[in-house]
């Protein structure tokens, strides 16, 4: 073999190593048809191809773990605050409209109605409207006292069937409404009950119990709301009807209140003066108001004509003595006619546990004691005393058909409107001084009543309006002489306490254990796991 004809061998077994040792892809594309690479170009992108405008060249990257986990929490979150603002509004909406979707869980259910309270708004067969003089925000903000007392009758109007409607009301915004009751002295924290033209006018002192802290501020320690509220349903509901005649001859006390306080019994008053009309005949009870001088024979005729109604009776007169010393020699006779009279003097209180703590002498503020049980069943349950001042005594002059109801203690006496300075109230202790009594007149079938009071002053706004038993000692008594229903309903008091939850202590340990230790324990363990799995990721 020639030398040319060894180097020719030589290089085409370099050449086969070479092919042998190229890639896969070399090989492949080595291998192709002629003309298929042309083809693939054609069809395969290139730098210098046209491409369509607004076309993303890009490929589209897929979005990462931290970008998707970010997004899942954001929507997790807005879920959880959607679902507890959807259930807070549900269960608001239920809790309004559904009696019994609420939870009282106060000690002594203080935001509870009894069933007697239940009983009365479901058989309440006429419409009766129960006005707060505030708006509701206001009100329930003002006391939790009264936010309680917005709960019963929210829940009364719940279970009446729609025959009890409440309503609030602000005044100060809505003034107008006071012209509907021009004799009434209104605040933002009253409540009024009507019916018809029949209206009750509650204010804090008859709603509350107030106590004195730290001088002279007050602060409401009990609720007798309720009590009050049904009563005052039942009194505008009442068809019954009592005529009485105010008479109002020469007297110079303010007998605005009493007269109010009747009309909200369900009465119905009508001022007179005997100089000018006499007594109307459907009239039930005459009410002489604390004359300051005597009347005329012919106007105490006119009072003896009323009492005999002709020889059938059945009228009552209830005779309100002035306290100051005065000549009534007319109205004197008239009242010993029936077997009473007035003295001239004051009575006077020496125990000091009988007078009123704000009293600065024995004649006023004196707490008195009940001298008969007629009319007393409620107050005693109450337990509260009748409380008057600058009365003067009144004489039992025919103790046969009279009764003493009221006194004073043992240690009383009649002190003369003509004392001098060296009177001495020890020697004038004559014991139980009367200062209200009752008398009767006519025959075995039918009779008048007569009762007298030595003052004007139990019948005030001070002490009529007060948290002691004027008002309901004396309404029943006049309830009773009336032949009116005496029956009242009665409520117990309630009292909130701050904290009051009717739970034992092992209960409230471990609800406080779940609050205040396990459920942030939970919550930081949770949140710790879900640390440690993002890291390890």
């Amino acid at each position: 073999m020639t030398e040319n004809e060894k180097i020719n061998e030589t290089t085409q077994q370099n050449e086969q190593t070479n092919i042998a040792e190229k890639p896969a892809e070399e090989n492949i594309s080595a291998s192709k048809p002629a003309g298929t690479d042309t083809a693939e170009k054609k069809n395969s992108p290139s730098r210098n191809t046209a491409v369509p405008e607004g076309t993303d060249t890009k490929a589209k990257k897929p979005m990462s773990a931290k970008k998707r986990h970010r997004l899942i929490s954001i929507v997790t979150c807005l879920l959880i605050i959607a679902a507890v603002i959807l259930v807070n509004v549900i269960a608001a909406t239920l809790t309004s409209r559904l009696s019994g979707m609420t939870a009282d869980i106060t000690s002594k259910h203080s935001f509870e109605i009894s069933s007697r309270t239940r009983e009365i708004a479901e058989k309440t067969g006429k419409q009766v409207t129960i006005t707060i003089l505030s708006d509701r925000i206001s009100y329930i903000n003002y006391d939790p006292y009264c936010r309680q007392t917005a709960m019963l009758v929210e829940e009364m109007e719940r279970v009446s069937g729609g025959m009890i409607k409440v309503e609030y009301t602000d005044i100060v915004r809505n003034p107008s409404f006071t012209d509907k009751y021009p004799d009434e002295e209104l605040s933002k924290t009253d409540i009024i009950v009507s019916c018809a033209d029949k209206y009750v006018h509650l204010t804090p002192a008859e709603l509350f119990t107030f106590e004195n802290y730290s001088g002279n501020y007050q602060y409401i320690a009990s609720s007798h709301a309720e009590e009050e509220i049904n009563n005052a349903i039942v009194t505008v509901t009442n068809e019954q009807v009592t005529n009485v005649a105010l008479i109002t001859d020469y007297t110079n006390e303010d007998y605005t209140y009493f007269a109010k306080s009747l009309t909200s019994k369900g009465y119905t008053v009508r001022e007179l003066s005997l100089l000018s009309s006499d007594i109307p005949e459907d009239t039930d009870m005459a009410v002489i108001f604390a004359p300051s001088q005597d009347y005329s024979s012919e106007n105490t005729d006119k009072i003896r004509s009323f009492i005999s109604n002709n020889g059938k009776y059945g009228k009552n007169l209830l005779f309100i003595s002035e306290t100051n010393d005065n000549n009534i020699p007319n109205l004197d006779k008239l009242l010993e006619e029936y077997g009473l009279g007035v003295g001239h003097g004051y009575a006077f209180e020496a125990d000091g546990s009988k007078i009123n703590a704000s009293s600065t002498n024995f004649f006023d503020g004196v707490l008195c004691n009940y001298a008969s049980d007629e009319y007393t069943e409620l107050v005693k349950e109450s337990g509260k005393p009748v409380i008057t001042g600058y009365s003067r005594p009144v004489m039992v002059i025919e103790p046969d058909h009279c009764t003493a109801l009221l006194t004073y203690s043992e240690y009383s006496g009649i002190c003369p409107f003509d004392a001098g300075e060296d009177w001495d109230y020890s020697d004038a202790i004559s014991g139980k001084t009367i200062v209200l009594a009752k008398g009767a007149t006519g025959t075995e079938n039918a009779s008048s009543t007569i009762i007298v009071s030595g003052s004007c002053r139990p019948f005030s706004r001070s002490y009529y309006g007060s948290d002691y038993a004027n008002s309901l000692y004396l309404s029943t008594m006049l309830a009773s002489v009336n032949g009116r229903d005496t029956s009242r309903i009665t409520v117990a008091e309630k009292v909130i306490t701050e904290f009051d939850l009717k739970l034992d202590k092992q209960t409230a340990m471990t609800l406080g254990f779940i609050v205040y230790a396990f459920i942030p324990i939970l919550i930081l363990g949770a949140g710790f796991v879900v640390f440690l799995r993002r890291i390890n990721r």
